[in-house]
Protein backbone atom coordinates (compact mmCIF):
# COMPACT_ATOMS: atom_id res chain seq x y z
CA UNK A 1 0.00 0.00 0.00
CA UNK A 2 2.77 2.72 0.85
CA UNK A 3 4.67 1.93 -1.67
CA UNK A 4 1.98 2.12 -4.20
CA UNK A 5 1.15 5.74 -3.30
CA UNK A 6 4.70 6.18 -3.70
CA UNK A 7 4.54 4.89 -7.18
CA UNK A 8 1.93 7.06 -7.58
CA UNK A 9 3.60 10.39 -6.43
CA UNK A 10 1.31 10.37 -2.98
CA UNK A 11 4.41 11.01 -0.88
CA UNK A 12 2.80 12.75 2.23
CA UNK A 13 0.19 10.17 2.12
CA UNK A 14 2.77 7.60 2.69
CA UNK A 15 4.80 9.75 4.95
CA UNK A 16 1.83 10.01 7.08
CA UNK A 17 1.98 6.14 7.23
CA UNK A 18 5.44 5.54 7.92
CA UNK A 19 6.18 5.41 11.58
CA UNK A 20 8.72 2.84 12.85
CA UNK A 21 11.97 4.27 13.15
CA UNK A 22 13.60 1.34 13.80
CA UNK A 23 12.87 -0.21 10.81
CA UNK A 24 15.44 0.36 8.04
CA UNK A 25 13.09 -0.16 5.14
CA UNK A 26 10.59 2.68 6.83
CA UNK A 27 13.33 4.97 6.68
CA UNK A 28 14.56 4.48 3.18
CA UNK A 29 11.28 4.94 2.47
CA UNK A 30 10.78 8.30 4.51
CA UNK A 31 13.73 9.27 2.42
CA UNK A 32 12.25 8.59 -0.54
CA UNK A 33 9.41 10.45 -0.02
CA UNK A 34 11.39 13.11 1.21
CA UNK A 35 13.23 13.44 -2.03
CA UNK A 36 10.14 13.33 -3.80
CA UNK A 37 8.37 16.16 -1.68
CA UNK A 38 11.39 17.75 -2.51
CA UNK A 39 12.38 18.38 1.13
CA UNK A 40 16.18 18.15 0.82
CA UNK A 41 17.04 19.40 4.15
CA UNK A 42 14.63 17.07 5.52
CA UNK A 43 15.76 14.15 3.27
CA UNK A 44 19.49 15.15 4.42
CA UNK A 45 18.68 14.42 8.07
CA UNK A 46 16.25 11.08 7.10
CA UNK A 47 19.36 10.30 5.18
CA UNK A 48 21.97 10.26 7.60
CA UNK A 49 19.78 7.93 9.98
CA UNK A 50 19.10 6.02 7.24
CA UNK A 51 22.35 5.01 6.60
CA UNK A 52 23.26 4.10 10.25
CA UNK A 53 20.40 1.77 10.28
CA UNK A 54 20.77 0.42 6.51
CA UNK A 55 21.78 -2.97 5.93
CA UNK A 56 19.68 -4.04 2.72
CA UNK A 57 18.79 -1.02 1.70
CA UNK A 58 22.48 0.40 2.34
CA UNK A 59 23.01 1.32 -1.27
CA UNK A 60 20.03 2.68 -2.10
CA UNK A 61 19.88 4.92 1.02
CA UNK A 62 23.54 5.84 0.15
CA UNK A 63 21.96 6.58 -3.51
CA UNK A 64 19.44 8.86 -1.91
CA UNK A 65 21.46 10.47 0.50
CA UNK A 66 23.63 11.65 -2.34
CA UNK A 67 21.02 13.21 -4.24
CA UNK A 68 20.01 15.29 -1.16
CA UNK A 69 23.26 16.55 -0.42
CA UNK A 70 23.80 17.23 -4.44
CA UNK A 71 20.65 19.31 -4.54
CA UNK A 72 20.95 20.88 -1.74
CA UNK A 73 24.45 21.97 -3.17
CA UNK A 74 26.44 20.41 -0.67
CA UNK A 75 29.02 19.05 -2.96
CA UNK A 76 31.68 18.43 -0.30
CA UNK A 77 29.93 16.13 2.16
CA UNK A 78 28.44 14.37 -1.19
CA UNK A 79 32.12 13.96 -2.79
CA UNK A 80 33.16 12.67 0.06
CA UNK A 81 30.90 10.21 0.88
CA UNK A 82 31.28 8.86 -2.72
CA UNK A 83 35.39 8.59 -2.47
CA UNK A 84 34.73 6.50 0.96
CA UNK A 85 31.97 3.91 -0.93
CA UNK A 86 34.38 3.85 -4.31
CA UNK A 87 37.49 2.89 -2.18
CA UNK A 88 35.82 0.13 -0.88
CA UNK A 89 36.82 -3.40 -1.49
CA UNK A 90 33.95 -4.30 -2.95
CA UNK A 91 30.55 -2.44 -4.34
CA UNK A 92 27.88 -4.49 -6.59
CA UNK A 93 28.06 -3.41 -9.75
CA UNK A 94 24.92 -1.22 -10.54
CA UNK A 95 26.01 0.64 -7.89
CA UNK A 96 29.48 1.52 -8.68
CA UNK A 97 28.24 2.75 -12.05
CA UNK A 98 25.73 4.96 -10.57
CA UNK A 99 27.98 6.38 -8.45
CA UNK A 100 30.70 6.89 -10.31
CA UNK A 101 28.41 8.74 -12.76
CA UNK A 102 27.08 10.76 -9.61
CA UNK A 103 31.21 11.68 -8.88
CA UNK A 104 31.23 13.26 -12.30
CA UNK A 105 28.09 15.12 -11.91
CA UNK A 106 28.99 16.63 -8.49
CA UNK A 107 32.04 17.59 -9.50
CA UNK A 108 31.05 18.79 -12.87
CA UNK A 109 28.55 21.00 -10.35
CA UNK A 110 30.72 22.12 -8.40
CA UNK A 111 32.52 23.36 -10.81
CA UNK A 112 30.09 25.43 -12.21
CA UNK A 113 28.81 27.12 -8.96
CA UNK A 114 31.55 27.92 -7.72
CA UNK A 115 33.72 29.46 -11.30
CA UNK A 116 31.83 32.92 -10.66
CA UNK A 117 32.75 33.42 -6.95
CA UNK A 118 36.52 31.65 -7.17
CA UNK A 119 39.28 31.22 -8.49
CA UNK A 120 39.09 27.77 -10.71
CA UNK A 121 42.25 26.85 -9.37
CA UNK A 122 40.46 26.29 -5.90
CA UNK A 123 38.08 24.07 -7.72
CA UNK A 124 39.69 20.18 -6.90
CA UNK A 125 41.10 19.40 -4.19
CA UNK A 126 44.60 16.87 -4.16
CA UNK A 127 42.05 14.21 -2.70
CA UNK A 128 39.43 14.57 -5.48
CA UNK A 129 41.88 14.64 -8.49
CA UNK A 130 43.56 11.28 -6.98
CA UNK A 131 39.93 9.96 -6.74
CA UNK A 132 39.75 10.88 -10.50
CA UNK A 133 42.88 9.04 -11.73
CA UNK A 134 42.00 6.15 -10.47
CA UNK A 135 38.89 5.70 -11.70
CA UNK A 136 38.37 3.26 -14.31
CA UNK A 137 36.28 5.58 -16.72
CA UNK A 138 36.76 9.22 -16.52
CA UNK A 139 34.62 12.23 -18.10
CA UNK A 140 37.67 13.83 -20.20
CA UNK A 141 36.37 17.37 -19.50
CA UNK A 142 36.81 16.79 -15.57
CA UNK A 143 40.33 15.03 -16.11
CA UNK A 144 41.46 17.80 -18.21
CA UNK A 145 40.36 20.35 -15.81
CA UNK A 146 41.55 18.58 -12.96
CA UNK A 147 45.30 18.41 -14.65
CA UNK A 148 45.63 21.90 -15.39
CA UNK A 149 44.34 22.72 -11.85
CA UNK A 150 47.47 20.00 -10.53
CA UNK A 151 49.85 22.55 -12.18
CA UNK A 152 48.97 24.51 -8.81
CA UNK A 153 49.02 21.94 -6.17
CA UNK A 154 51.47 19.34 -4.60
CA UNK A 155 51.81 16.92 -7.28
CA UNK A 156 53.87 14.33 -5.06
CA UNK A 157 51.44 14.26 -2.81
CA UNK A 158 49.70 11.23 -5.49
CA UNK A 159 52.85 9.79 -7.04
CA UNK A 160 51.67 6.28 -6.44
CA UNK A 161 48.00 7.48 -8.14
CA UNK A 162 49.89 8.91 -11.16
CA UNK A 163 52.74 5.87 -11.41
CA UNK A 164 49.75 3.92 -11.79
CA UNK A 165 48.34 5.81 -14.01
CA UNK A 166 51.21 5.78 -16.52
CA UNK A 167 51.48 2.12 -16.97
CA UNK A 168 47.67 1.75 -17.56
CA UNK A 169 47.59 1.08 -21.55
CA UNK A 170 43.47 2.01 -21.04
CA UNK A 171 44.70 5.43 -20.08
CA UNK A 172 45.34 8.10 -22.83
CA UNK A 173 48.57 8.95 -24.06
CA UNK A 174 48.16 12.58 -23.85
CA UNK A 175 46.61 12.95 -20.06
CA UNK A 176 50.15 10.76 -19.48
CA UNK A 177 52.13 13.17 -21.09
CA UNK A 178 50.53 16.14 -19.48
CA UNK A 179 50.60 14.21 -15.80
CA UNK A 180 54.77 13.71 -16.66
CA UNK A 181 54.90 17.73 -17.83
CA UNK A 182 53.45 18.47 -14.14
CA UNK A 183 56.15 16.37 -12.53
CA UNK A 184 58.77 17.88 -14.81
CA UNK A 185 57.77 21.56 -14.05
CA UNK A 186 57.48 20.73 -10.06
CA UNK A 187 61.05 18.59 -10.28
CA UNK A 188 60.15 14.91 -8.84
CA UNK A 189 63.23 12.99 -8.80
CA UNK A 190 61.88 9.66 -8.91
CA UNK A 191 62.78 6.95 -11.18
CA UNK A 192 59.75 6.07 -13.47
CA UNK A 193 57.89 4.11 -16.06
CA UNK A 194 55.14 5.00 -18.68
CA UNK A 195 53.62 2.89 -21.49
CA UNK A 196 52.74 4.62 -24.73
CA UNK A 197 51.75 2.08 -27.65
CA UNK A 198 52.86 -1.06 -25.95
CA UNK A 199 56.23 0.47 -25.19
CA UNK A 200 57.60 0.96 -21.93
CA UNK A 201 59.74 3.83 -21.46
CA UNK A 202 62.00 4.75 -18.39
CA UNK A 203 62.18 8.23 -17.06
CA UNK A 204 63.30 10.52 -14.24
CA UNK A 205 61.15 14.00 -14.02
CA UNK A 206 63.96 15.92 -12.63
CA UNK A 207 66.36 15.31 -15.86
CA UNK A 208 63.66 15.53 -18.76
CA UNK A 209 62.76 18.55 -21.19
CA UNK A 210 59.38 20.17 -21.30
CA UNK A 211 57.71 18.15 -24.41
CA UNK A 212 58.44 21.58 -27.10
CA UNK A 213 61.68 22.34 -25.36
CA UNK A 214 63.22 18.76 -26.92
CA UNK A 215 65.54 19.06 -30.07
CA UNK A 216 63.22 17.40 -32.07
CA UNK A 217 60.46 19.75 -32.11
CA UNK A 218 63.18 22.76 -33.20
CA UNK A 219 64.94 20.38 -35.64
CA UNK A 220 61.94 18.61 -37.50
CA UNK A 221 59.97 22.67 -37.15
CA UNK A 222 62.92 23.58 -39.36
CA UNK A 223 62.89 21.31 -42.12
CA UNK A 224 58.90 21.89 -42.11
CA UNK A 225 59.63 25.99 -42.58
CA UNK A 226 62.20 25.64 -45.28
CA UNK A 227 59.63 23.50 -46.84
CA UNK A 228 56.48 25.37 -46.33
CA UNK A 229 56.46 28.79 -44.91
CA UNK A 230 57.04 30.35 -47.99
CA UNK A 231 54.34 28.51 -50.43
CA UNK A 232 52.21 27.68 -48.33
CA UNK A 233 51.93 29.27 -44.85
CA UNK A 234 48.37 28.20 -44.00
CA UNK A 235 49.80 25.09 -44.42
CA UNK A 236 53.03 25.32 -42.64
CA UNK A 237 50.24 25.93 -39.27
CA UNK A 238 48.52 23.21 -39.47
CA UNK A 239 51.94 21.22 -39.61
CA UNK A 240 53.21 22.82 -36.75
CA UNK A 241 50.14 22.06 -34.88
CA UNK A 242 50.16 18.51 -35.58
CA UNK A 243 53.74 18.29 -34.56
CA UNK A 244 52.91 19.97 -31.05
CA UNK A 245 50.46 17.04 -31.14
CA UNK A 246 52.78 14.21 -31.98
CA UNK A 247 55.14 14.76 -30.03
CA UNK A 248 52.36 15.15 -26.73
CA UNK A 249 51.32 11.75 -27.78
CA UNK A 250 55.15 9.74 -28.20
CA UNK A 251 56.77 11.51 -25.57
CA UNK A 252 58.97 10.75 -23.97
CA UNK A 253 59.87 8.65 -27.04
CA UNK A 254 63.37 10.09 -28.65
CA UNK A 255 63.74 11.34 -31.81
CA UNK A 256 67.05 10.70 -33.68
CA UNK A 257 68.52 13.86 -35.49
CA UNK A 258 68.99 11.28 -38.50
CA UNK A 259 64.82 11.33 -38.67
CA UNK A 260 64.09 14.89 -38.74
CA UNK A 261 63.33 14.86 -41.92
CA UNK A 262 61.71 11.79 -42.29
CA UNK A 263 59.05 12.97 -39.84
CA UNK A 264 59.03 16.63 -41.06
CA UNK A 265 58.24 15.00 -45.14
CA UNK A 266 55.27 12.33 -43.17
CA UNK A 267 53.49 15.03 -41.56
CA UNK A 268 53.39 17.11 -44.44
CA UNK A 269 51.70 14.52 -46.38
CA UNK A 270 49.33 13.02 -43.55
CA UNK A 271 47.82 16.90 -42.80
CA UNK A 272 47.88 17.90 -46.20
CA UNK A 273 45.66 14.55 -47.26
CA UNK A 274 43.31 15.71 -44.00
CA UNK A 275 43.09 18.94 -46.01
CA UNK A 276 42.40 17.24 -49.13
CA UNK A 277 45.46 18.61 -50.89
CA UNK A 278 47.18 16.34 -53.09
CA UNK A 279 51.03 15.74 -52.30
CA UNK A 280 53.60 13.53 -54.24
CA UNK A 281 55.40 11.41 -51.93
CA UNK A 282 57.76 11.30 -54.50
CA UNK A 283 58.70 14.97 -54.58
CA UNK A 284 58.93 14.63 -50.90
CA UNK A 285 61.42 12.40 -51.11
CA UNK A 286 63.08 15.58 -53.59
CA UNK A 287 61.82 17.96 -50.72
CA UNK A 288 63.14 16.35 -47.15
CA UNK A 289 65.85 14.98 -48.72
CA UNK A 290 64.93 11.37 -47.50
CA UNK A 291 63.77 7.97 -48.76
CA UNK A 292 59.87 7.54 -49.89
CA UNK A 293 59.54 4.10 -48.03
CA UNK A 294 60.60 5.77 -44.79
CA UNK A 295 58.44 8.24 -45.28
CA UNK A 296 55.72 5.50 -45.86
CA UNK A 297 56.70 3.87 -42.65
CA UNK A 298 56.80 6.47 -40.44
CA UNK A 299 53.41 7.77 -41.59
CA UNK A 300 52.22 4.31 -40.39
CA UNK A 301 53.69 5.56 -37.32
CA UNK A 302 52.03 8.24 -36.74
CA UNK A 303 48.29 6.12 -37.31
CA UNK A 304 48.76 5.10 -33.64
CA UNK A 305 47.37 8.59 -32.00
CA UNK A 306 44.28 8.32 -34.35
CA UNK A 307 42.60 5.35 -31.84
Amino acid sequence: MIEELIENGEYLQALNQLHDMNDEKTRYLRLVCFIGLGEFEKAKYEGAHAKALAKETYYDVISMYIMALKELGEYEEAIDLLIEELSMPYIPYQYETLFNTAYDEILLEKQEARYEVENKNQIFSIEEINQLLNKKDCNEDLLYMALDQLQQLNVRMIIPTIKTYLMDPNKHFFAKTLLMEIMIDQQVDEEMEVEKFGQIYSFNPSYMPMVLDQLAYTGILKYLENALESDNPSLFEQCQEYLEYLLYSFYPQEIDEMDYNVWAASIHYYVATLLSIDVDLSELEILYYCDLEAIEEQILALKQVEC
